[in-house]
Order: structure tokens, then sequence, then C-alpha cells
């Protein structure tokens, strides 16, 4: 009789998969409050509150982008930042469906991962190389990390092919 211990395979269940799925559901989590924040942008006090802040940052160079984001987020229409959002919980829907198929290690979500994400890779690239910016370092890690998903999720099919 084999009898296997209740803690003998939580290292095995929780593998690189759920690793990945962990990373896309705190992206999920990100998404949302992205969204959550582009329909707070349309509420006019809470872009007047912004400006005051903005106007209190000691930084001059700081408190000058700033107000300059603001003024360009002012500029867009309802319907534009409507888009914004609906396309935002597309992807949000998109990337919680990954993150649930690979918890569930669901062969599907591996290949719709995969290819997910590797569509995204050439679009980072081409951001970074034409607007490093202040952000280019956290567009690099992000790219990087989407890398790594792909080429482990790769393997992972390929060894899991035999």
């Amino acid at each position: 009789m084999n009898i296997k211990p209740k803690t003998a395979g939580i290292a095995a269940r929780f593998d690189g998969l759920r690793v990945v799925a962990l990373f896309k559901f705190g992206k999920a989590l990100l998404l949302m409050g992205t969204a959550y924040g582009a329909t707070k942008l349309l509420d006019p006090s809470v872009a007047l509150r912004l400006t005051q802040w903005s106007e209190t940052i000691n930084d001059r160079f700081a408190r000058l982008w700033m107000l300059k984001a603001l003024a360009w987020v002012g500029s867009l229409s309802k319907g534009t930042v409507d888009g914004v959002v609906l396309v935002t919980v597309g992807y949000i829907a998109l990337v919680l469906v990954e993150g649930t198929g690979l918890w569930l290690r669901k062969r599907w979500a591996e290949w719709l991962t995969t290819v997910a994400t590797s569509i995204f890779i050439p679009f980072e690239l081409w951001k970074l190389a034409t607007h490093p910016g202040h952000r280019g370092p956290v567009l690099a890690v992000v790219m990087l990390l989407n890398i790594i998903v792909v080429i482990y999720l790769g393997l992972h099919l390929r060894r899991s092919r035999r």
C-alpha cells in the first residue's frame, strides 16, 4: 500500500505554471486599477484635485510634466476614454482566462498564453526603441518577463508533448 503524506505533492503542484498564473493575476489587478483610474479621470472634481495636488510638487520639472499630462488627459473625449476602458477590460478578460487556465494546468492555456504573450513582444521592443523615456527600465523589465514566460511555456509545451 502506497500512502503519500498530504504535503508530499505541494512542491510539485506549485510549479512554473502557477508562478506564471500568479503573474497574470497580478497583471489583471494592475489593469483593473488602470481601467478604474481612466473612468475616474472623466470626473471633473478628480481632475481638479489632481491639478491642485500637482501644483504642490516641489520639483519644477515633475510638476511641469504632471500638468502637461493632466492637460492631455483633460483633452480626451469621453468616447476616447470609454474606448480605452473597453479595450482594457477585454485585455483583462484575456489575462484572467490565461491565468485561470494555467492555474488549472490546461494545455490550451499554455498555448494561448504563449501565443498571446509573444504577439506583444515586437510592440514592446518597438516602444522601447522609439520611446525609451523615463519608463524605459520598467518597459525593459516587463518585456524581459514576457520573454521569460514565452520561453518557459514553449519549453514546457515541448517537454509535455513527449
